[in-house]
């Protein structure tokens, strides 16, 4: 039975804070993983980071470059179509994961097979990686930090690709009552707070749902 992970990973102009990201995707213990990456035509030096990454093998690591830039919701589904693994993943390029992360979800979903996906708690940390707070994905949701069951993510449509920001949101209101969504209590996504945070951007807090 195929239990791999694909993590995916979408990038735009995070350079700064993408190697930490793609080393936390690459360092999950205790299970088979593909990280894919999805730069969505960045203007820094994240093609440099990218290129350090280079020398890994395809199946472990996999990177693609859009001509433009499309937004997060496109290259997510781009992401999600080129991905081969049973269940998924997203890590934003400016955020980090904890190495068990991968493991506990995917476990949960084996065992609990109503489950649409998981989600897991995250700790809000500076641009120094310090602690800032603890946050319940059940109260407060996020986009990534959530493995879903792959099939059943592609049955739904995936994400909604003319969405630029809030796609997760919209995902949840199509999603209705069909599915379980499930919430396991341990923090193991790390939420990056800094000065260039998408969810600050005046786009996005006018993005309606």
């Amino acid at each position: 039975m195929n239990d791999l992970v694909s993590i995916i990973i979408t990038n735009y102009n995070y350079g700064k804070f993408l190697s930490r990201a793609i080393r936390s995707c690459l360092s999950q213990e205790h299970l088979h993983f593909e990280v894919i990456i999805i730069d969505d035509n960045s203007e820094d030096e994240s093609h440099n980071i990218l290129e350090s990454f280079s020398f890994l093998p395809k199946e472990k690591i996999r990177v693609f470059k859009n001509k433009e830039n499309k937004g997060v919701a496109f290259s997510s589904n781009f992401g999600l179509h080129r991905s081969i693994g049973r269940f998924c993943i997203r890590v934003d390029a400016d955020d980090f994961i904890a190495p068990e992360t991968c493991y506990f979800l995917k476990t949960y979903l084996q065992k609990n097979r109503e489950a649409f996906c998981v989600s897991c708690d995250y700790w809000l940390v500076d641009e120094y990686e310090n602690k800032i707070k603890r946050e319940y994905a059940k109260e407060k949701n996020i986009s990534c930090g959530i493995m879903y069951r792959r099939d059943l993510l592609l049955e739904l449509g995936g994400y909604n690709g003319d969405m630029r920001h809030r796609e997760e949101e919209e995902l949840r209101k199509r999603l209705g009552n069909k599915y379980k969504i499930h919430h396991l209590e341990l923090p193991f996504y790390r939420y990056r707070m800094h000065s260039c945070n998408k969810t600050k951007s005046n786009e996005y807090l006018k993005t309606k749902i």
